[in-house]
C-alpha cells in the first residue's frame, strides 16, 4: 500500500504535499543548527542580563526548588520506609485469630456442595440433551428453540453453547481452590490469611462476571423443553450468584480480619444482644434474598416465554412468503401484483414469533439489577455472620454502598422497563417479595453509608492527594529538565572560548 497513491499515477495534491514536507522538514533542520550554535550567546545576552555567575545562582536556586518540591511529593503521597520492608517477614508470620472459624469453613463447604451439583447437573443435561429422536446434540449445540438467542454478548461467553464448558471447567477448579482454602486455615497468620482473600477474590470476580451471563440464559429459557432438561438447566446455572457471593465475602473478611490485630474486649450484654439480632436478622435476609431472586428470574422467564415461540424467524424464506410480488415504479412507489388466486398452505415454521430485542433488553436490565441486588444482600449477610464481634462501622460502608446502589437501580429499571408489560406473576408473591428485599435494601443501605460515611470522605481525600502527587511529579519533571538545561549552559561557559559578552555602554539621547 502506497501511501501517496498508486505507484502509476501520483495526484498533484500528493506531490505538492510531499514538496511542502520536504522543505518544511529542511527549514526546522536548519534553524535547529543555527539555534544550538548560537545558545551560548542567547544565554548570556544583554537582554536576559545573565552572566556566568548569575547561571549558577540560578541552578543553585532550582537545585533548592527541586528538593522542596520532592520533599511536598514525600509528604502528600508516603512511601514505605525501608526499616518497614525489612520487618515485613515478621508482620507476614505473626499468627492471627481467625473469628467465627466455623462459618467460614461451613461456608467453603457449601461452594464446594454447590460446584459438585452444577457439575453434575451440566454432565446429565449434556447426557440427555437431544437435537431430535435419532442423535444427541453436539457439545457445542443445543436444541431447537431452547433458548430465545444462540448468541447472546456477554462478558465471559459468546453462545449460550459456551456456558457447557465454563461450567464443566470452572467448578473442578474451583471445588479444588476451595479445598487449598481449607488447608490454609489450619495455623492462620498474616500471609495465609492474605494468600486465602486473594485466591477467594479471584473466584468470586469469576462467578461474579459469570452470574451476568447466567442470569440472562435463564429468562430467555423456552417451553419446549422436558421438565427434568428444565431442572437440569436451573440447577446448572442459579448457584452462580450464591458462590459468587459467598468466595467475595470470604476475601473481604479475610482482608478485613488480616489488618486488624484481634482484642480482648469485654463486650456488654447490650452489644451481645444486638450482635444476636443482626445474625438471625443476616441469615433470614439471605434466604429470603435466594427465594426472591428465584421467583423473579421464574417470573420473569414466564413472561418472556409469551413474547417468542421460535429462536430463529423463517418470515423470508420462500416458502413462508405471501404471493404477492413487490414492485416499484421509476418514482419509487410500491405496488403489488398477486401471481396466483388460491391461497397455499404455509409450514409451521412461518407462523413463529422470534423476540424483540426492546423487550429482551427491559427484561435483561432489570433481571441484572435484581441479581446484583441479591448478591449484595449475600455478600452482607454472610459478611456479619463470619465477622461478628470484628465488624466496624467502616467495614460495614462497602456493602452498604453496594446494596444501596443495587436497589436503586432496581427500582428504576422496574418502573423505567418492565412496568408496562403484563407480568405472569401468579398473584402477588412476585410484588411482595420483591417489595420486602428492595425497600430493606434501600433502608439497610441508606443506613450503613451514612454509619461509615468517613470511608468515603478518607477515599476522597486520597484521590485528591493522589491528583495533588502527580501534579508536583510533573512539576518536578519540568524542574529538572531546565535545572539539566542550566548545567549545560554552565558546562558550555567553561570552555576555553570567551562566553561573557561585553556590555555596550548606555548612550543618553538628547
Amino acid at each position: 500500500m502506497c501511501t501517496i497513491g498508486p505507484y502509476y499515477f501520483w495526484p498533484a495534491g500528493n506531490i505538492i504535499g510531499l514538496v511542502l514536507s520536504i522543505l518544511l522538514l529542511l527549514v526546522t533542520c536548519n534553524f535547529a543548527l543555527a539555534s544550538y550554535s548560537k545558545t551560548s550567546k542567547t544565554i548570556n545576552s544583554h537582554i536576559l542580563n545573565y552572566s556566568g555567575t548569575n547561571i549558577k545562582e540560578t541552578a543553585a536556586k532550582t537545585r533548592e526548588l527541586i528538593s522542596k518540591q520532592v520533599e511536598i511529593f514525600s509528604n502528600l503521597l508516603p512511601l514505605p520506609s525501608v526499616q518497614s520492608l525489612t520487618n515485613l517477614d515478621k508482620v507476614l508470620k505473626q499468627p492471627r485469630l481467625l473469628t467465627n472459624k466455623p462459618v467460614h469453613v461451613i461456608s467453603i463447604l457449601l461452594a464446594m456442595v454447590a460446584c459438585i451439583a452444577m457439575f453434575s447437573a451440566q454432565l446429565w443435561d449434556i447426557a440427555i440433551s437431544g437435537c431430535d429422536e435419532e442423535r444427541t446434540c453436539p457439545f457445542d449445540q443445543d436444541p431447537d428453540d431452547t433458548f430465545a438467542r444462540p448468541v447472546l454478548y456477554g462478558i465471559v461467553g459468546y453462545c449460550v453453547s459456551d456456558r457447557k464448558i465454563i461450567i464443566l471447567v470452572s467448578t473442578p477448579i474451583a471445588f479444588l481452590l476451595c479445598t487449598t482454602l481449607l488447608l490454609l486455615m489450619r495455623g492462620t497468620t498474616v500471609l495465609k490469611m492474605v494468600l486465602s482473600g486473594l485466591i477467594s477474590l479471584g473466584i468470586g470476580i469469576f462467578f461474579f462476571l459469570y452470574s451476568l451471563d447466567t442470569v440472562q440464559y435463564i429468562i430467555l429459557l423456552g417451553t419446549k423443553l422436558s421438565n427434568l432438561s428444565f431442572i437440569l438447566k436451573l440447577v446448572s446455572m442459579m448457584p452462580i450468584p450464591l458462590l459468587a457471593a459467598l468466595f467475595v465475602a470470604l476475601a473481604y473478611s479475610n482482608i478485613i480480619q488480616s489488618m486488624e490485630e484481634k482484642k480482648d474486649d469485654k463486650s456488654s450484654k447490650v452489644k451481645i444482644g444486638l450482635l444476636s439480632i443482626s445474625i438471625i436478622l443476616s441469615i433470614v435476609y439471605f434466604f429470603l434474598s435466594l427465594a426472591s431472586m428465584t421467583t423473579s428470574n421464574l417470573v420473569i422467564m414466564s413472561t418472556v416465554q409469551g413474547h417468542w415461540n421460535t429462536t430463529k424467524e423463517h418470515t423470508w424464506d420462500d416458502e413462508c412468503r405471501d404471493n404477492n410480488q413487490v414492485h416499484y415504479d421509476d418514482y419509487g412507489y410500491r405496488y403489488d401484483t398477486k401471481t396466483s388466486s388460491a391461497p397455499e398452505s404455509k409450514p409451521d415454521k412461518c407462523y413463529g414469533k422470534a423476540l424483540d430485542w426492546l423487550v429482551q433488553d427491559n427484561f435483561t436490565f432489570f433481571s441484572i439489577c435484581q441479581l446484583m441486588m441479591t448478591e449484595s444482600f449475600l455478600l452482607l449477610s454472610a459478611f456479619v455472620c463470619m465477622n461478628g464481634r470484628s465488624i466496624t462501622k467502616k467495614t460495614l460502608f462497602l456493602p452498604g454502598l453496594l446494596l444501596f446502589a443495587a436497589a436503586t437501580s432496581s427500582i428504576i429499571s422496574f418502573f423505567s422497563g418492565i412496568v408496562q408489560y403484563d407480568l405472569q406473576t401468579n398473584g402477588f408473591p412476585f410484588f411482595i417479595m420483591n417489595s420486602i428485599n428492595t425497600l430493606s435494601a434501600l433502608v439497610i443501605g441508606f443506613i450503613f453509608v451514612i454509619t461509615g460515611g468517613s470511608v468515603f470522605i478518607s477515599f476522597i481525600i486520597i484521590v485528591f492527594r493522589i491528583i495533588l502527587s502527580i501534579l508536583v511529579f510533573s512539576l518536578i519533571l519540568i524542574t529538572t529538565t531546565f535545572a539539566a538545561l542550566l548545567k549545560l549552559a554552565t558546562l558550555t561557559c567553561k570552555t576555553p572560548k570567551p562566553c561573557n559578552v561585553v556590555e555596550q555602554p548606555d548612550v543618553a539621547t538628547a
